[in-house]
């Protein structure tokens, strides 16, 4: 007879570590061509959905300004987030770099600045420039951003 008192130790499998540790599944040069080509076999509807996004943020700027001014940058801050995001992902770096300077621009505004409308409407009209496809004057259009955005926000943007 055994003693009550004694421990019994029981041997728990792991099966994780045994998935982990069996043949099969993919590499990691495998996984990522395979996202790569998922990402490029949506990139004309995600492009066009950029072109969307900087119509929507066109309405928007151009909309109300004297009523809930925080939830308006926040909307557009969203708006101009999701447009970099995309444009990033599909290397439109002219227009992921507008899009960004903007978002600079709101996040101060943000935190208290007051909000100059001109800054934010020559930013959304870059933007939709961009988004357009008229990157023929990106350049310019870029280095004037930088130029509003530099005036408005603090250096610590």
């Amino acid at each position: 007879m055994t003693n009550p008192n004694t421990a019994r130790v029981f041997q728990v499998e792991n099966k994780l570590a045994r998935l982990a540790r069996s043949p099969g599944g993919k590499t990691i040069d495998d996984a990522v061509r395979g996202a790569e080509q998922r990402i490029e076999s949506v990139r004309e509807r995600c492009v066009a959905a950029v072109a969307a996004k900087a119509e929507q943020l066109a309405l928007l700027a151009g909309g109300d300004r004297t009523t809930e001014v925080p939830e308006l940058l926040d909307r557009l801050y969203n708006l101009s987030n999701a447009i970099f995001g995309v444009a990033g992902v599909y290397e439109m770096e002219a227009l992921a770099e507008a899009a960004c300077s903007l978002c600079d621009l709101l996040h101060g505004f943000q935190s208290g600045e007051k909000v100059n409308w001109s800054a934010v409407d020559v930013h959304v009209d870059g933007i939709r420039l961009l988004a357009a496809g008229h990157s023929e004057g990106a350049a310019t259009i870029l280095a004037g951003l930088a130029q509003v955005r530099a005036r408005f926000t603090p250096a610590d943007l």
